[in-house]
């Protein structure tokens, strides 16, 4: 049984975000954690070929802004997602991740569900995401569903991911 606690959810800045996933998400990531990733899913190829892919545009990932979401207890971060545009109607959610002794309280599914509420406000068409396997029962909550039975590794330092898109 879990204890009650209460938390604050808030945007952060990257700078808050960045010491959880690099000591906690991505523990030894070799490439550079940036506040955006240069993955890029084209939802068409998906519907029109049942492609599953993904490709790098790094140029387009920098003329949208990314949000954070962050909560917070006894001054301890114990949740953190991130959301940007890949696209001009195209959204991604990266980077959830929740504290061990904090998960199965609904801290994923709350900040989940602010990532899908800024995709709609900035009037996307699809969210997507890359979730490890432990990671997917978090996202299905929510409405995003895997793509395929695909797994990979290639692409990611910490995998394997799946692909896992919500049209909105």
């Amino acid at each position: 049984m879990y204890k009650e606690f209460s938390c604050v959810i808030y945007s952060p800045t990257f700078d808050v975000i960045y010491p959880v996933w690099n000591d906690k998400l991505w523990p030894g990531r070799k490439s550079k954690i940036e506040s955006r990733s240069s993955l890029y899913w084209n939802p068409s190829s998906w519907y029109e070929w049942g492609n599953v892919s993904l490709t790098k545009k790094k140029d387009l990932i920098w003329q949208f802004e990314p949000t954070f979401y962050c909560a917070q207890a006894r001054n301890e971060i114990i949740a953190v997602n991130s959301g940007f545009r890949t696209d001009n109607d195209i959204y991604r959610s990266r980077g959830l991740w929740v504290d061990p002794k904090y998960r199965g309280r609904g801290l994923s599914t709350i900040l989940l569900e602010r990532t899908i509420d800024q995709a709609r406000r900035e009037k996307c068409k699809y969210i997507w995401t890359m979730p490890r396997e432990n990671a997917v029962p978090a996202y299905e909550k929510v409405g995003i569903k895997q793509i395929g039975n695909k797994w990979f590794d290639e692409q990611v330092e910490f995998g394997p991911n799946c692909l896992s898109v919500l049209k909105l």
